[in-house]
């Protein structure tokens, strides 16, 4: 009896979902010293659009602000305007959603629900990710462009994808890394 209690905590408390909140990591610097543009950046609203948003929020607008100041797009980027008196500024507002969806090919997989619970190797799991980046460019409080990008990436685990979620959570903080880069790039294309 205590083996089947042990085994009951040991599937309470593991997690084998995967974490959502892979926020790409900062890019070298650009050339700073060719801007394309003399006018500062303000990240203005930045909203993901999920039930945890929380703290996340925060680190996304952060990761945005090193992306766009190592792009060598403006001059500065800051995420408010503060008491300053300027006249002249680039703002954009992002709105960021993003889908996770994975299954099982429980033909490999059922030994680990039983009889060899937790140590059958083979659990063949497949995940599709999608990101997806509206933002708005203004100038001067008259908009610019507008655009929505869209970032797709799977991966699969066959042994043990129960339980590694590794290469999920690298798939995701790639793909919106891409997502990110993509945006920048269409950024320099409408200044």
């Amino acid at each position: 009896m205590k083996s089947i209690a042990s085994i009951i905590l040991f599937f309470i408390f593991i997690n084998c979902s995967v974490d959502l909140r892979q926020v790409p990591p900062p890019s070298p610097n650009g050339n700073t010293n060719r801007l394309q543009t003399n006018l500062p950046l303000v990240i203005g609203k930045f909203e993901i659009l999920s039930a945890d948003r929380g703290v996340y929020t925060d680190a996304w607008r952060m990761a945005w602000k090193g992306h766009l100041t190592s792009s060598g797009l403006f001059p500065n980027v800051v995420t408010d305007l503060g008491t300053e008196t300027i006249t002249e500024y680039y703002t954009i507002d992002v709105e960021m959603k993003s889908n996770f969806q994975d299954k099982y090919n429980w033909w490999y997989s059922w030994p680990v629900l039983w009889p060899f619970t937790g140590i059958w190797p083979i659990q063949f799991r497949e995940g599709e990710y999608t990101v997806e980046f509206k933002y708005k460019l203004f100038k001067n409080k008259s908009i610019i462009k507008e655009e929505t990008i869209t970032k797709n990436g799977n991966t699969s685990q066959f042994l043990f994808g129960l339980y590694k979620v590794r290469n999920f959570h690298r798939m995701i903080e790639e793909t919106n890394l891409e997502a990110v880069r993509t945006c920048i790039q269409n950024l320099s294309e409408s200044l």
